[in-house]
């Protein structure tokens, strides 16, 4: 098994070319910005969560094989106080009333989604 060390705070600003903030509206929501209705926009963003989540699932399983087992739990943690974070900051953004905060608030999820999908591909790189 190789051991795979996450990089300390102190070393997170010789990452900073790693993407870690959330695009929302960005490429990956092309396609649901040609959907003509609410429900459909949001519908599209929803599915292209899906889409990401697996992807993340994908990579946190991965990732949790790889690193060494004492490192096991501090990810299980981040990764459940991650999923608290991104649901009450995307509820956030839905919570208002009018059709474009429901399309913020599925929005919100797809980005953070991917966001975190990406972060955690990226983990898998650090040898």
């Amino acid at each position: 098994m190789k051991t795979l060390l996450l990089p300390s705070i102190v070393s997170l600003a010789a990452l900073a070319a790693i993407p870690c903030a959330a695009e929302m509206f960005g490429q990956d929501y092309g396609p649901c910005a040609e959907q003509t209705t609410t429900t459909a926009i949001v519908a599209c963003a929803d599915a292209r969560t899906r889409v990401w989540d697996q992807r993340l699932n994908a990579a946190y399983a991965a990732l949790q094989k790889r690193i060494d087992p004492g490192q096991r739990d501090p990810l299980r943690a981040a990764q459940r106080l991650w999923i608290q974070y991104r649901d009450a900051n995307c509820r956030f953004y839905g919570s208002q009333e009018g059709s474009i905060r429901q399309i913020q608030g599925a929005e919100c999820f797809r980005a953070m989604t991917q966001d975190r999908a990406l972060e955690l591909e990226q983990a898998m790189k650090f040898d």
